[in-house]
């Protein structure tokens, strides 16, 4: 029914203007290569996007002119995929994109290790006989490395991917957010890392100690609730999750925000916080 809907209202109300939008993917499989290239030639045709160092400056109102339908690319979690399609896709078209790390996944260093983790941290219903792609792998730090010296942008994403909000142990907390950054800005040379994507994303995996802990270390926080960020008056960073299955059209709907007002209450909520 919600296909239906989003195809439906995408193919009647098509693009609209105004629109500043961050996309997520995380791991993308061979054979969604040709999907995530079509919607990013769509995106160049179509779409401004734009760097990680845009979008800062369009939010702190730096660039008093933009255009008018503008979109950030962003990875979560770390997966090799990230880098293969990044390397293919992206860096041919100069586009550069905002990957956030889960420190502790980026260790490993068997694809063992790293599906043991997957079903262990990856998914608040933790799963131990989840079945995951034989493609399914990590990144190490020396792909990072690699990303940043190809104008990529690096974010924090805790050190596990724990659900924030169910922490309640401060150190435990600390590690999570701060200890997690301190590990990847020190086998960075020294990378100074400002921005932070909420692991899951949802309303409930936020809460206000984490919140503030997050602020006091990073200049820019990330959620995975869908919306606009043209024009926003506070520090919650809204983004859309791109999952590459679904059909062209309900992705479309999704960034030309005909979902947002799902999202609109618990945005100002959070905004009060």
């Amino acid at each position: 029914m919600k296909e239906f809907v989003l195809k439906n209202l995408y193919s009647f109300l098509g693009d609209q203007k105004a629109q500043l939008r961050i996309i997520t993917f995380h791991d993308i499989l061979s054979e969604d290569y040709q999907k995530f290239y079509d919607l990013i030639f769509y995106l160049k045709t179509k779409w401004n996007i734009i760097s990680p160092n845009e979008f800062k400056k369009i939010i702190n109102r730096e660039k008093s002119k933009i255009d008018e339908k503008n979109v950030l690319i962003s990875f979560d979690d770390a997966y090799k995929s990230q880098k293969i399609v990044t390397e293919k896709y992206l860096d041919p078209l100069n586009i550069k994109a905002l990957f956030f790390i889960v420190s502790d996944f980026v260790k490993l260093n068997s694809k063992d290790e790293a599906h043991e983790f997957i079903r262990k941290n990856f998914f608040k219903f933790k799963n131990k006989n989840l079945k995951l792609n034989s493609q399914t792998k990590n990144m190490n730090i020396e792909d990072i490395k690699s990303l940043i010296q190809n104008g990529h942008t690096i974010g924090g994403h805790t050190k596990t991917h724990s659900q924030l909000s169910k922490i309640d142990d401060e150190k435990n907390l600390y590690q999570e957010i701060v200890a997690s950054k301190d590990y990847l800005e020190n086998n960075l040379e020294n990378y100074k890392i400002e921005d932070f994507a909420y692991t899951f994303g949802d309303f409930e995996s936020i809460n206000k100690k984490s919140l503030k802990l997050i602020l006091k270390n990073f200049n820019y926080l990330y959620t995975g609730l869908r919306g606009n960020n043209y024009k926003i008056n506070s520090k919650i960073i809204r983004r859309d999750a791109i999952n590459l299955k679904e059909n062209f059209k309900v992705i479309s709907a999704y960034i030309n925000g005909y979902t947002d007002f799902m999202y609109k209450n618990k945005l100002e909520e959070l905004e009060k916080w």
